[in-house]
């Protein structure tokens, strides 16, 4: 959107993270329904594969279409879509050269580390892998900007430059890489040992796919952070392209586009407000009026759309956004929480797993209050109890909630629950 108010405030959220912070959702990436579907089809026609070097010049190529749909997948995050692309991605026949350059990386890449481990030992086969696994992700990268591997190699000093343009994420990028092959290795060297060829290979491949998946969705996270220093286009930002998607859309997006031009606010937020009370579950409705909101630091109305806007983006599996919004929100307003009692119980679970046990409480507190009915109550009490204890190491406040869920609820059940809890602190009953 064009807009009078500074750009920084219409910016959008994704990939604005150090991607250490959100490693979870990283690893969680590949799994959905058809990227496993995908995985287990390719893990299926494996089994009949003989155990050998054939065997393995063989499953790579059956593989081709992981490579396919890693390309994919880059594309889609640098264009900050935070979820896997499905079984479409096969149908885009332009992704297939560059998928197959990309996947031929990946491949020489795993036989060379595995060929490592088998004739180097374990400790000098893992510096061997250290040191492919610092060059590779480079490479691939390369070959998403450039779509062509022979201009990579041809290029070395290029590989040089995306080095020094991404710094220091790159080299926690590869670490973080480096880490989750060897883990793969070792699970697939687990399951070799101990299960049938024809039940192992299959599950070899599924690991390599995830692993295969999550650098890919990584490697488009920092590509999404550094895309125009490393000179990178795709079709979705060609500029012709642009004006011909501009030119078909619709009517009321381009009357949108006028009114933010002429600074004329109110009917645009009041075409959101329409729009979404016909669709208020559409997520991309919902992210741009709350962009548009937070630009025109409409406050009050920012807050009240985030209440439900929070539990939107849970329902969709973006809990990363949700802990950095969450915590947004509560720095303009204190009070702030999501609009029903089990999203507020969803998200002071989230930021409690993710080390904001703070929030999680204030989330929490007077909630018997808010809803006395609600059938979660006494598991959230004792919930905090623990918080309490564990992380502020205030025992008569953790006691106190307890004590409520004691003399609330006179069911065996959750007075039992709380008599747990209260021997698993190791507090005094008073």
């Amino acid at each position: 959107f064009l807009c009078n108010k500074p750009p920084e405030n219409v910016g959008r959220q994704h990939a604005q993270e150090p991607f250490w912070q959100i490693l979870s959702h990283f690893v969680e990436y590949p799994l959905v329904r058809e990227v496993l579907l995908m995985l287990a089809a390719v893990a299926l026609v494996s089994a009949v594969i003989p155990a050998s070097w054939i065997g393995v010049a063989i499953g790579a190529a059956i593989g081709l279409p992981l490579g396919v749909i890693a390309v994919a997948m880059i594309e889609h995050t640098v264009q900050a879509q935070m979820r896997a692309p499905g079984f479409d991605a096969l149908r885009q026949s332009e992704l297939y050269a560059k998928g197959a350059q990309y996947w031929l990386v990946c491949v020489a890449a795993m036989v060379a580390t595995g060929y490592g481990f088998v004739e180097a030992g374990m400790l000098k086969g893992a510096l061997l892998a250290l040191l492919i696994w610092l060059l590779v992700p480079l490479v691939l990268l390369q070959v998403v900007v450039e779509s062509s591997l022979v201009t990579v190699l041809l290029a070395p000093q290029r590989l040089l430059g995306t080095l020094v343009v991404i710094g220091v994420d790159y080299l926690l990028a590869a670490a973080f890489l480096y880490g989750a092959m060897l883990g793969v290795a070792i699970l697939a060297s687990i399951v070799y040992d101990l299960l049938p060829n024809f039940v192992a290979f299959p599950l070899a491949v599924m690991l390599i796919g995830w692993f295969v998946f999550v650098g890919a969705h990584l490697l488009g996270y920092l590509l999404c952070q550094h895309r125009e220093k490393l000179g990178y286009t795709s079709a979705l930002q060609d500029e012709s392209g642009v004006r011909q998607r501009r030119a078909r859309r619709p009517e009321e997006e381009r009357r949108q586009a006028v009114w933010l031009r002429e600074g004329r606010y109110e009917k645009v937020v009041a075409s959101y407000k329409t729009k979404l009370e016909k669709q208020g579950g559409s997520l991309s409705l919902n992210e741009q009026y709350e962009r548009i909101l937070a630009a025109l630091q409409r406050q009050d109305e920012l807050l009240e759309h985030a209440t439900h806007f929070v539990e939107l983006l849970l329902k969709n599996q973006q809990e990363y956004r949700v802990m950095e919004l969450v915590k947004r929100y509560r720095k303009i307003d204190s009070g702030f929480r999501p609009a029903s009692v089990q999203g507020t119980w969803d998200v002071a679970k989230l930021l409690a797993e993710n080390g904001d046990a703070k929030n999680a409480v204030n989330l929490l507190l007077d909630l018997h209050k808010r809803a006395p009915t609600w059938p979660g109550l006494a598991e959230a009490y004792l919930f905090v109890a623990r918080l309490l204890k564990q992380e502020f190491n205030l025992d008569s406040k953790a006691n106190q909630y307890i004590r409520f869920v004691e003399t609330r609820f006179r069911d065996e059940k959750n007075r039992q629950l709380a008599r747990q809890c209260r021997d698993e602190l190791g507090l005094a009953a008073g």
